[in-house]
């Protein structure tokens, strides 16, 4: 009993493993950085939330236009952006993106000055 135990454990630990897809043909995988396509929806989301009169994501005293602003500032300054195989070339080509999007919707550009 105990050497058919030990033989089934053996056949068990190298028995080729059968995985199942975790995902659907037709998904996207998530391939662990962002992409142009997954930061686009997620500005889209954003103004979404402004038409709606939602209030930004950033909880106190904060409006549309801080929203907005702190955006462009903060990409403006990260050493990471645009990140590499970007469509986005420069710190400016995503802010204007930005801009273009709200324009587009109606929106304010939120200028600095």
């Amino acid at each position: 009993m105990r050497a058919a135990c030990v033989l089934l454990t053996i056949a068990v630990a190298f028995a080729p493993l059968v995985a199942l897809p975790d995902r659907l043909h037709d998904e996207p995988a998530y391939t662990g950085k962002l992409d142009d396509s997954a930061w686009k929806r997620h500005i889209e989301h954003q103004m979404q939330r402004q038409i709606a009169g939602e209030k930004p994501p950033w909880h106190g005293k904060w409006t549309w236009k801080d929203y907005w602003t702190a955006w462009y500032d903060e990409i403006r300054i990260s050493p990471g952006l645009p990140w590499p195989g970007s469509e986005f070339k420069t710190h400016e080509d995503m802010v204007r993106y930005i801009k273009r999007r709200l324009k587009a919707h109606g929106l304010p550009t939120y200028e600095q000055t």
